[in-house]
């Protein structure tokens, strides 16, 4: 099993790209690194800012989300702008365009 997440944001203007750079810029460090990580992948489509992750497992994932520089981007995260997440579980990684089209209609709010 693999579990998948992605996640969009839309920074509130360019006042505020130099810290959503600097936190994104850490968070990508830290998930390329984390435990059970089996992918990070970014994109930015339409002003908004994606990125892809995919995890051995939803623990993996947790442990990754509640921790270090993804920790304090979330905390910081309605200053910078607004954001959308989904998250599911699926045999093999997938592919960019289906995650996306699966974010697009699923994704919530945080």
């Amino acid at each position: 099993m693999v579990y998948v997440s992605m996640t969009g944001f839309r920074p509130k203007g360019v006042v505020q790209l130099p810290m959503f750079w600097w936190r994104t810029t850490w968070s990508f460090v830290q998930a390329r690194r984390a435990p059970g990580n089996l992918l990070t992948a970014g994109r930015v489509s339409g002003g908004i800012y994606l990125t892809l992750t995919a995890w051995a497992d939803p623990a993996s994932m947790r442990r990754f989300v509640s921790s270090g520089a993804h920790l304090q981007a979330m905390k910081n995260s309605r200053k910078l702008g607004t954001g959308r997440v989904f998250g599911y579980a699926c045999d093999e990684t997938p592919d960019w365009e289906s995650v996306y089209e699966l974010w697009k209609l699923h994704g919530r709010e945080v």
